[in-house]
Formats: structure tokens, C-alpha cells, sequence
């Protein structure tokens, strides 16, 4: 508002004018004043060519000859602004908030420039002043944004009240034409911040405002799931697949819904549904990466991995921003992993980490890939420590160095790297108790012939990976490993009675 270059300064100065009062500046003796004004005139003629350059210039040699005047402040300001220096121009809209304390337009701009460079709570302190000035019709337009601006800057805070009271003063001053929208966007930011109920009560408003603005029942249908009011959930997605029957995102929603109603037909047919609009969209090239995930996932569910593969393998003929590629060559290199294709697991994941060297996920998977395979073991550590300079406390990736060690000590036949070992997955179990690290402490134990205490956990192992589904495998490859270590020990146990037995038969037969 303040910062457009339609102020009335020197209304119709032309470039040979331009050059007279810069003359006039260097031939003739002037007042302070006179020389301010035609510094003004030259820097306005400039700024109307839009040189930003040389009209702040001459606006700069203006106010030091004019320190209080209003416009050449206001035209300054204008010029940094447009010249990309934000800070500059508050500094001088500053200086006019002080000459112009009961001005909207300029407490409006100040405000406006505070939320571009990101002083948020100087934004909202100014536009609860530019609030409380007096305007005319004409600054309608301005004070509906102040108010709009104000409210989304107390709703980022959190301040939900503040933000919903802006809005009610829109609705009071007649400044809104379409209030669904408002009241839309208030129950949006209600929901981000997980106040269900005040989401839900605006989100009905938006429904009685205008009942053709359909998207509200995506909403209505997640704040009633979100609060278990399942039956009116199921009858608001129904009424907005009714209107958008390939939304698959609904289609989702509702299965999902049915799953927590345990009605597993409707489940099981709205994930069809989802999965069969998916599919054609995805067989018609869809651009939308989400698409392709959600289709990925919906197999990877159903333990079709290939089908999960040669959906996401797809997307590598799509256009996707770099990170969105990193997350394609990852999730990759874990389906390859579960379909057992080792060379194209570590074949992802070197791709994943060229796109993006620190992404610590990757760096560790790469790192116990390694391991798994008994190769580079060296550089396994290394990578495994990249990942732990990430994420120091993360238990995943201490289990994976510390089976690294595990490794190398069987390479190497050194003690002291077991040693290391069990210290790190003792570690690792304390912040995160799964079944596989269970595993590697039981593994390590066996070899130093502790095998008791290889028992001990195993044993936990083996429980742990029995509440987990799709654990058939390790379930049986614990159990032989128990089996095995069982029989150790009884052996042992019936050899040291044999010897015992003897060692006693010898002392009584002895002369």
C-alpha cells in the first residue's frame, strides 16, 4: 500500500527536468529546503523509470538536507524496499510511525515488511495498531488483509482466540463477501492444531454457509473419525464420494474408518476401490508422487513386493524434485531388500546417498548391508558412524555397529572387538528393545561360550518376534539356534558327570 510508486511527489517530471534541478543544485546558491526538493524531483524521476538505483540516490542526499520531511521518507523506504533491502525500509517506515502515529496506511506497511523479514511479533503488534486507526471505505481492502494477515500470525502462535476474534471483526464490519471461506480456513487451522472440536464446529459452518463447497466433508469426515463418531464419519465420506466418487483419498479415509468399526468388508472393499483408481491413474502417468507411494504401500500391505517394486520403479519416469528422488531410490532399496535382491538393495542406496550424502538413514542401512554380507567391513563402520554422528542416541544404529564389531571380531579373531561389541548392543537395547538386537547380544554371548546367558536372550528374542506378524523366518531361526545351544548344555552337563563319575570311580579303585 505504502510502498507502490503512485504517491504524489513531483507529478510530472521529465528527464530533461530531471537534469535542470540537479543543475540548478551545482550553479546556484539554494536553501537547504530548495536543494532537499530537487534532490526530491531527480530521485522521483528516477524512481518512475524504476532505476531504484539512482533514485535512492538522490532520495538519500534529500533527507539529509530534509530529515522530517514525510515523503521523502515514505519514497526512500519505497526505493529499499523494491531494491530487495527489507531492513532498510523499516528503519524509515519506522521513522514515519513515529511522525505518523494514528496513520493505517503506514502502521499497515510496517507490519507488512515485520512479517517479510520474519519479526512476527512486531508484525502482529503493528497490525493491532494499523487495526485501531480510523479508515475510510477506501481502506476496506487494506484493513480485510490486516485483519486476515493478524489472524494467521496469532493462529501460527497458537493464540486460536486472538486469531478467531480477527476474523469475527471481518464478519462484523461487513468486509467479507464469502464467509465459508472464512470460516473454512478457521476450521483448517483448529484441526492443525489438533483442537478437534472447534474444527468440527467451524467446518458445520462452512457446511450451512455453503453447502456446495463439498471439501468441507473431507474434513467433517476426519474430525468425526478423530472424535469416534464413526456413523456420522461414514456418512459424511459417503456424501462427498457421492459427488467425487474418484477421490481416493476418501476412499482411504473410510477404509481406514471401517478398520476401527472392525468391519472388515467395508474395509476391505474401500481399499479395493482406493487401489483400482490408483492403479489407473498410475497406468496413465500420474505426476502425483503420492500416488505411486499410497499404490506401493497398498501392495507392500498385501506382501506383493514386486508389484510394490515396478510401481515405484515407474516413478523414476516422472519429473520429481531431488528429495522426492532420494525418497524413490530408499523406499526401492528396501522393497529390493525384502524381495532378497541384494546387489540392487546396495545399488539404491548408493544412489539415494549420491542425491543426498548426509541422509543418516541410508548411510546406516548401506553400513549393515555390509555387514549382513560379511564385506567392507571397514567402510561399514565408517558409514554406520556417519549415520551415529546424525542421530548419537538412535538404537538402531548402535545395534548395527556394534554387530559390525561382532563381524570383524569373527574375521579377525579378536576378543577384544566382542568385547566391543556386547558393550554396544547392551547399549542398544536399553533405548529401544527389539527382538533383532535381542538376537546379535545372544549371537555374541554364544561365541565367548556364554551360553547361558545366550539362553536368556534369545529366549526374549524369540518372544518378541512372535508378536510381530510376517516373523515366520526368524521365529524358526531363533528356535533352531535355542535348540542348538539347549543341547550344548545338556551335553556339557552329562559330560561333566561322566568325567566326575570316573574321576570317582578311580579314587575308590585306586590302591
Amino acid at each position: 500500500m505504502l510502498l507502490s510508486v503512485g504517491f504524489q511527489g513531483c507529478s510530472s517530471v521529465t528527464a530533461k527536468q530531471r537534469i535542470q534541478s540537479v543543475s540548478r543544485i551545482k550553479n546556484q546558491p539554494l536553501s537547504d529546503k530548495e536543494k532537499a526538493h530537487a534532490y526530491f524531483c531527480a530521485g522521483y524521476a528516477f524512481m518512475l523509470d524504476r532505476d531504484w538505483e539512482n533514485a535512492t540516490l538522490n532520495f538519500e542526499k534529500a533527507i539529509l538536507l530534509d530529515r522530517s520531511s514525510e515523503r521523502i521518507i515514505r519514497h526512500l523506504a519505497t526505493c529499499y524496499f523494491q531494491s530487495g533491502k527489507n531492513e532498510k525500509s523499516i528503519d524509515f517506515i519506522e521513522k514515519l510511525a513515529r511522525l505518523k502515529p494514528h496513520d493505517f496506511s503506514v502502521h499497515y506497511t510496517l507490519a507488512t515488511l515485520y512479517e517479510t523479514v520474519g519479526k512476527h511479533q512486531d508484525a502482529i503488534a503493528e497490525y493491532e495498531r494499523a487495526r485501531r486507526c480510523k479508515t475510510t471505505r477506501l481502506d476496506n481492502v487494506f484493513l480485510a488483509d490486516t485483519l486476515y494477515r493478524l489472524a494467521n500470525l496469532y493462529m501460527q502462535d497458537g493464540m486460536m482466540e486472538k486469531g478467531a476474534e480477527c476474523y469475527k471483526d471481518m464478519f462484523d464490519l461487513k468486509l467479507v463477501s464469502e464467509p465459508a471461506k472464512i470460516y473454512y480456513e478457521i476450521g483448517q487451522r483448529y484441526f492443525e492444531k489438533n483442537d478437534i472440536k472447534k474444527a468440527l464446529e467451524y467446518f458445520l459452518k462452512v457446511k450451512e454457509a455453503d453447502p456446495k463447497l463439498s471439501f468441507a466433508g473431507f474434513y467433517l469426515t476426519l474430525c468425526y473419525d478423530a472424535l469416534n463418531d464413526y456413523e456420522n464419519a461414514v456418512k459424511e465420506s459417503k456424501a462427498f464420494l457421492e459427488k467425487d466418487p474418484d477421490n481416493w483419498v476418501m476412499h482411504l479415509a473410510l477404509s481406514e474408518i471401517y478398520g476401527r468399526m472392525e468391519n472388515e468388508p467395508g474395509k476391505n472393499e474401500e481399499t479395493r476401490k482406493t487401489q483400482e483408481i490408483l492403479k489407473k491413474n498410475v497406468d496413465a502417468g500420474s505426476k502425483n508422487p503420492k500416488e505411486y507411494f499410497m499404490l506401493c504401500q497398498i501392495y507392500r500391505n498385501q506382501r506383493k513386493i514386486g508389484e510394490a517394486i515396478a510401481v515405484i520403479e515407474s516413478m523414476k519416469l516422472i519429473p520429481v524434485d531431488k528429495e522426492t528422488k532420494r525418497d524413490t531410490h530408499f523406499l526401492l532399496a528396501n522393497l529390493y531388500y525384502e524381495y532378497k535382491k541384494t546387489n540392487k538393495v546396495e545399488e539404491e542406496l548408493q544412489m539415494t546417498l549420491k542425491l543426498d550424502p548426509d541422509f543418516h538413514e541410508a548411510s546406516n542401512f548401506l553400513g549393515y548391508l555390509f555387514v549382513e554380507n560379511n564385506k567392507k567391513l571397514d567402510e561399514a563402520i565408517q558409514l554406520i558412524n556417519r549415520a551415529l554422528k546424525a542421530q548419537p542416541r538412535n538404537g538402531a544404529y548402535i545395534d548395527s555397529l556394534g554387530w559390525a564389531y561382532y563381524k570383524k571380531a569373527q574375521a579377525e579373531g579378536r576378543i577384544d572387538y566382542l568385547n566391543t561389541a556386547l558393550q554396544m548392543l547392551l547399549e542398544a537395547v536399553q533405548l529401544m528393545e527389539e527382538p533383532d538386537i535381542y538376537e546379535h547380544i545372544g549371537d555374541v554371548h554364544y561365541s565367548m561360550g556364554h551360553w547361558d546367558e545366550a539362553v536368556n536372550v534369545w529366549e526374549k528374542a524369540q518372544t518378541l518376534y512372535k508378536t510381530i506378524r510376517n516373523n515366520e523366518v526368524q521365529v524358526e531361526n531363533i528356535s533352531a539356534k535355542l535348540e542348538k545351544v539347549k543341547r550344548l548344555i545338556s551335553l556339557e552337563k552329562t559330560n561333566s558327570k561322566v568325567i566326575a563319575n570316573h574321576l570317582e570311580v578311580e579314587t575308590i579303585t585306586r590302591p
